[in-house]
């Protein structure tokens, strides 16, 4: 089954597309003489530390969503199972209960069908215990807990250490196998461990509390004059039953200064016994910047839009095979498409002259902007993190300054994936350095005078890995920084199935998934599927076009729809170049006619 899974990657690379709390205090010195647990506050980079108030939030503050948990000292519950009662009696003045990211005032009794957290307060450590996710485990008491991404992880951190814990299920049975291969094959390859100054300090197994536990650490050496301070990483996957494991992933200033506290804390985990669901507890909507008159009309007429604006994609839009293809299609759709994406990559100039040639032809450029490079090669967006790269971002965005008229602007999609160089994947299992990268591009745009820029975060319909640390939330770059939520969906049909299981997915089970999963945290903002498509073999392609039109305006968010008109090739020797995954909107003229019938039917 891994050597399954390792294809899989190679397919879609190519294609692309611990039991026991121990009672040993963690050595820390108390900040400002405090013995109270701090709480991450609302957004990410801003953090609060209060007393736990007397009495319960209103009920009104909680719904909204706009603050998070408090913290200090409060009663435990009045109420609960034995078990509870016992723990709230024995630390009724040191222990504080967070319901469903909020903190519960005094006397009031916790509800376990929900998703509480406890946190029981230390001189020099304190004790998280996660009732859904089924642990307990302490920290330093000078680490702050952010809650809010509960169904994905938790987050513990300081200035120089922080630890995102994780409860994982292994997609294989043999979950030793699976645990062997993390965090990935990249970071310990010598061709990538060079090219991007990896040194490992372990790599091994070994026994606490008598569970097997896979662990790594490494540091990357960051580019001179680079302001990253976290550089070394401790991974820590501990097996517990069935398919079930435990992803600790630890970032720090320095693995030797930091390796007892992380052993510590790795030896204090401790099974519970699941309790509750948990839920998110997140604000996303759009903070609009001060965009031109042009560029703040288009995402109004965007947001606004009653109807699919529909987009199109061939290769090389603007070269004459290009743009061909597009008059091609559109005359035989009885339709122009108003959107255009269009691929760049770093090392690329802002491409004007096919931008000033789409405005006058009154199109829309959805530009993706990728930081890429081969798998095993220097990451650049190492580079970028390190402040290597900024004179080349801002010739970009002098360009894109220049050329003054609005565009839609997807940085580094699909990030929750294998196969781009951006993804956590590929870039240490570190998602923060996604945002990082992302922020570092978004504020040298804004240096520039860039406000013709609308910025869309577009992650995958599936993280692969797939795993909780992965998940989109986890790469979200914060409100100021994103204007618009991009889907990407394909029905792939089942061209490989004997390789690697994929199947044909009608076009509500993927977006019906990705509406069950965005429409709560994603509300405010306007959708774009930024690229989908359907392939021909598996299935009925005119029936599934057919579907897609009667079923897309169920999705009230989707302002804009690009179709993929390309191919995925099959990659292996024997069948080299043979296109697998067939996209091609007029591949035959039923398509064509399903598609031009599903226009008339909805445009104005």
């Amino acid at each position: 089954m891994r050597k399954s899974m390792s294809v899989l990657v190679l397919i879609i690379s190519l294609c692309i597309s611990l039991v026991g709390c121990t009672t040993m205090p963690l050595a820390s010195k108390k900040e400002n003489g405090t013995t109270q647990p701090r709480i991450a506050s609302a957004e990410r980079e801003s953090l609060d530390e209060r007393d736990c108030p007397e009495q319960e939030e209103s009920v009104d503050e909680a719904q909204s969503g706009d603050r998070l948990v408090n913290e200090g000292n409060t009663e435990g519950p009045e109420e609960g199972d034995n078990d509870d009662q016992s723990q709230g009696a024995l630390e009724s003045e040191t222990t504080c209960y967070y319901q469903d990211g909020f903190l519960l005032g005094k006397g009031k009794a916790p509800d376990f069908a929900r998703d509480v957290k406890a946190i029981t307060i230390g001189t020099t450590e304190n004790c998280l215990t996660d009732y859904p996710k089924g642990y307990q485990l302490k920290y330093l008491s000078n680490m702050q807990v952010d809650l809010r991404y509960s169904p994905d992880f938790t987050r513990i951190y300081s200035d120089d250490l922080e630890l995102r814990i994780s409860k994982e299920r292994s997609p294989y049975s043999d979950v030793s196998g699976w645990l062997s291969d993390l965090p990935n094959s990249y970071v310990t390859n010598d061709r990538y461990m060079q090219a991007n100054n990896l040194t490992i300090h372990e790599d091994t197994w070994v026994e606490i509390n008598g569970r097997q536990v896979r662990l790594l650490s490494l540091t990357r050496t960051p580019a001179p004059n680079s302001t990253q301070r976290q550089n070394s990483y401790t991974y820590a996957y501990t097996k517990t039953e069935g398919l079930t494991y435990y992803t600790f992933h630890f970032r720090s200033t320095s693995f030797q200064e930091h390796r007892d506290t992380i052993y510590r804390i790795l030896e204090s985990f401790e099974l519970k016994e699941p309790r509750g669901e948990p839920v998110y507890n997140l604000s996303f909507e759009p903070k609009i910047p001060k965009w031109s008159q042009e560029t703040a009309a288009l995402y109004e007429k965007i947001c606004t839009c009653d109807h699919i604006i529909w987009g199109f994609f061939t290769p090389n839009p603007f070269s004459p095979e290009g743009k061909e293809k597009i008059r091609e299609v559109e005359e035989k759709l009885e339709f122009e498409f108003p959107v255009i994406l269009w691929y760049r990559y770093m090392g690329h100039d802002f491409p004007a002259e096919g931008m000033q040639e789409a405005y006058e032809d009154g199109k829309i450029v959805e530009l993706t902007y990728q930081i890429v490079a081969g798998a095993y090669d220097r990451n650049p967006n190492f580079d970028v993190l390190d402040g290597v790269k900024d004179e080349e971002i801002r010739r970009f965005a002098r360009q894109a300054k220049e050329f003054g008229h609005p565009f839609l602007f997807r940085l580094n999609n699909e990030m929750n994936s294998t196969w781009v160089s951006y993804s956590g994947h590929l870039s240490l299992c570190d998602p923060d350095i996604f945002i990082q990268v992302w922020r570092r591009v978004y504020n040298i745009f804004q240096e520039e005078g860039v406000d013709n820029a609308i910025w869309i975060f577009n992650p995958n319909d599936v993280s692969f890995p797939p795993c909780k640390w992965n998940s989109h939330t986890a790469y979200y770059p914060g409100n100021e920084y994103v204007h618009m939520i991009g889907l990407t969906g394909y029905n792939t049909g089942n061209y490989f199935n004997d390789l690697t299981g994929e199947r044909w997915r009608s076009f509500t089970e993927i977006y019906d998934r990705l509406w069950n999963m965005y429409s709560r945290l994603y509300a405010r903002f306007p959708w774009i599927i930024t690229e989908f498509s359907c392939s021909s073999v598996g299935g009925d392609k005119e029936a599934w076009i057919n579907d897609m039109f009667q079923n897309l305006p169920r999705y009230k968010n989707i302002k804009i729809a690009v179709w993929w008109s390309y191919y995925d090739p099959d990659p292996r020797p024997e069948n080299k170049g043979v296109p697998a995954r067939r996209y091609w909107l007029d591949e035959k003229p039923e398509y064509i006619e399903a598609f031009k019938r599903g226009l008339h039917q909805t445009q104005p």
